[in-house]
């Protein structure tokens, strides 16, 4: 009985369409594998992009918001006197400015006056000396 039951099966010739059919969806599967890939690198690429653009913002607000407190801070009399008596030497009437002169360095007037106080035997001594 067993043997009846079983039917034979007839064994065809091999298939192309099946295996053209499971051919072009495997291609297709592995083009969409590696585009995903692809596209995801892309993105975690763009995205560490953001995020160091983000920061850059960041430390730019920054220092546009100390550049506006110091804008602000120049146009204040009390800067405006400190810039004038440190870097122009200004002075109010009736003050007396003292200069204080780090060693070795040597001013315009320093210079001027040396020259004035040199005379001519001086720089023929001073040029035999050498």
């Amino acid at each position: 009985m067993l043997a009846k039951k079983r039917k034979k099966r007839k064994r065809r010739g091999f298939n192309f369409k099946k295996f053209f059919g499971i051919l072009i969806f495997v291609c297709l599967f592995a083009f969409l594998l590696y585009s995903s890939i692809n596209m995801l690198i892309k993105r975690m690429e763009l995205q560490k992009e953001l995020n160091a653009l983000e920061s850059e913002q960041e430390e730019l607000l920054k220092q546009r918001e100390s550049l506006k407190f110091r804008l602000g801070e120049a146009y204040s009399e009390a800067y405006l006197e400190k810039i004038a008596r440190e870097d122009l030497n200004l002075k109010k009437p009736g003050e007396k400015v003292f200069v204080i002169k780090k060693e070795g360095e040597v001013t315009a007037e320093d210079n001027n006056e040396v020259k004035i106080n040199e005379t001519f035997l001086d720089k023929i001594k001073k040029l035999f000396n050498r």
